[in-house]
């Protein structure tokens, strides 16, 4: 593909181990946070991103212009079954280098690449909404940014966890308590990814600083020390806290919660009345609040949970047939989908039969379709997260007669509503 690129240009696939910093810094300087210069963190980052995943875009100078990376993931589908997932990150393009078809080429590299090694799907974020819907992702997750005015908020008498106080753990308690917790916490909730193992060496790599966590794009907490809390072996947060004052002298700090997870109501209560009670705090941030979290039901006063709603993962299906047989599905029917894809993976028409929450799907030549799409909308609406009615009404489905879209919906909602936790 190296003649598809501008004259001066060439592709790198696999980053050279003593260039990575240099990647990484093309790749972060982007979104502001180079760390090329921090050796600790350009350790933790090659542990998760492994160079010989990587591509660059080098110019004469042989510097690197634009990056991109997939990584082996697994995602979770509704029922917490399973498939093997490409994890597209790492995407960027140097300013004078835009609007050169640079994202474009390495991410069909990527999609390619991910087919070659039978990935069922391409997952990813995507920085900007317009960009992304050209590769043939759509928005399949939703999640709030909160910010919470705990003592106007107040938590009612009946919040679970009254009696179960949480006890302080240290980092590496929390690293291997929170491999093992979000693991069976993830295959509860389609839209989970599941995460390598060396991630939560983050626990332990950055106590002090937070550069990591804003790094990862997990809040913007920036420092102080981290503060680590269990619930028995079901729960556990992690949380820095801002120091601030009024004016008059009076406490106003900041807590912004970095990991939040639970297995049961329970274990979820007594963590919110930890973070409800934290001395000197004012008020509790969470960047990433799935869209069916209790916590407004458990306040008494929702009004003072400030919220914006935003898309969180996007999904780009490969196998059609795969993805749609692997997911559990809430009620019995048949459907067939036609399904556009420019690259030609996800093309053609599928007939899918759901029965007893397992289904059937493969390709067929005669059946007339109910509903037809181009991939990005397969993807929005694989997990169930976003309603086929409401794509429909806007024309991005095309369906038979308006029920078809109502029987998808009735088929495809989960018991959860998706929501990724862990970003990459």
């Amino acid at each position: 593909m190296s003649q598809n690129l501008p004259a001066g240009l060439r592709l790198v696939e696999g980053i050279p181990d003593d260039r990575y910093p240099d990647w990484l810094d093309c790749w972060l300087g982007v979104f502001g946070g180079p760390v090329g210069s921090e050796p600790a963190l350009v350790d933790f980052y090659r542990r998760n991103y492994p160079p010989e995943r990587g591509l660059a875009v080098a110019a004469e100078d042989d510097a690197y212009i634009a990056t991109n990376m997939a990584v082996d993931r697994e995602l979770v589908l509704p029922g917490g079954h399973v498939v093997p997932a490409a994890a597209g990150t790492g995407g960027s393009a140097h300013p004078a280098a835009a609007r050169q078809g640079l994202m474009r080429l390495t991410a069909d590299m990527l999609t390619r690449r991910a087919v070659d090694e039978d990935k069922a799907i391409m997952i990813g974020g995507a920085s900007e909404w317009p960009i992304y819907g050209r590769f043939g992702v759509g928005p399949a997750t939703w999640c709030d940014s909160v910010e919470i005015d705990v003592r106007a908020a107040g938590l009612r008498d009946d919040v679970p966890g009254r009696d179960v106080r949480p006890r302080r753990v240290t980092a590496e308690q929390a690293r291997e308590l929170a491999r093992e917790l979000y693991r069976r916490q993830a295959l509860e909730v389609p839209g989970e990814v599941l995460p390598p193992a060396a991630y939560w060496d983050r626990l332990t790599d950055d106590p002090a600083l937070g550069r990591l966590e804003e790094s990862l794009a997990l809040g913007m907490p920036g420092p102080g020390p981290r503060f680590c809390l269990a619930v028995e072996d079901r729960g556990l947060v992690t949380y820095r806290v801002a120091p601030n004052w009024t004016p008059e002298s009076a406490p106003h700090s900041t807590l912004h919660v970095i990991d939040f997870l639970a297995l049961d109501a329970e274990a979820e209560g007594a963590l919110w009345r930890h973070l409800f009670s934290v001395d000197l705090v004012r008020e509790v941030h969470v960047w990433r609040l799935a869209v069916d979290s209790p916590l407004r039901w458990w306040v008494s006063d929702a009004r003072r949970v400030r919220s914006k709603r935003q898309d969180a993962l996007w999904l780009r299906p490969l196998d059609v047939p795969r993805l749609l047989s692997t997911r559990e599905w809430a009620c019995d029917g048949t459907l067939t989908l036609s399904v556009h894809d420019h690259l030609g993976f996800a093309e053609g028409t599928y007939r899918l039969t759901a029965e007893s929450g397992k289904a059937s799907c493969e390709r067929t030549t005669t059946d007339r379709p109910d509903m037809e799409m181009d991939v990005s909308t397969l993807g929005a609406i694989l997990l169930g997260g976003n309603p086929a009615v409401s794509l429909a009404l806007s024309g991005r489905i095309r369906a038979t007669e308006a029920r078809v879209a109502h029987l998808w919906d009735t088929m495809a909602t989960p018991a959860r509503a998706p929501h990724i936790s862990y970003w990459f």
